[in-house]
């Protein structure tokens, strides 16, 4: 009895760690940081006395800013899903930068340098003062967007036609 064996089957396969799945990856991760940030609502504890009436406080305190009048909770909660949004942005951001990179691969490694970068900055934030979740996620997005970038940076712009079909 023989084993049948793919001439083409490797342990290593270089399409896995090619920058499109590599930013892909941010992106699914940064879709999960969002998910993981919105699970937290409304990102306080009630579970002691104290945590109540801080709450009860924020939401009854008012405060004016630049001639705006707001609540502590307004604030908060509004920072809150604001946070979020822009989590979703940049996961789109991400997702939609392989095409792009196609054509303008240094380019594309620049915005993925950018967004690496503000991930190690978010994975210190996140370890320092929030959570252990959001630091591990923003690592790997760190880690993953690094590998795109090196790669997309050792490559040359090339402007290549593009086919429009109506």
């Amino acid at each position: 009895m023989t084993k049948s064996v793919m001439p083409d089957a490797k342990l290593h396969n270089s399409q896995w760690l090619s920058p499109t799945i590599l930013i892909r990856v941010g992106s699914i991760l940064m879709i999960g940081l969002m998910i993981g940030h919105m699970a937290a609502y409304p990102w306080t504890s009630m579970k002691a006395l104290q945590e109540t009436e801080l709450t009860t406080s924020m939401k009854s305190v008012p405060f004016e800013f630049m001639g705006e009048r707001s609540t502590y909770w307004n604030l908060y909660f509004g920072w809150g899903v604001l946070v979020a949004v822009l989590l979703l942005a940049l996961a789109s951001i991400l997702w939609i930068l392989p095409d792009f990179a196609m054509f303008r691969p240094r380019s594309a490694g620049a915005i993925s340098a950018i967004v690496s970068s503000a991930s190690l900055v978010s994975a210190y934030l996140s370890f320092r003062f929030f959570y252990i979740p959001p630091f591990i996620l923003f690592s790997i997005i760190c880690a993953t967007l690094a590998g795109a970038t090196t790669q997309l940076l050792r490559q040359r712009n090339e402007m290549k036609p593009i086919s429009r079909t109506l």
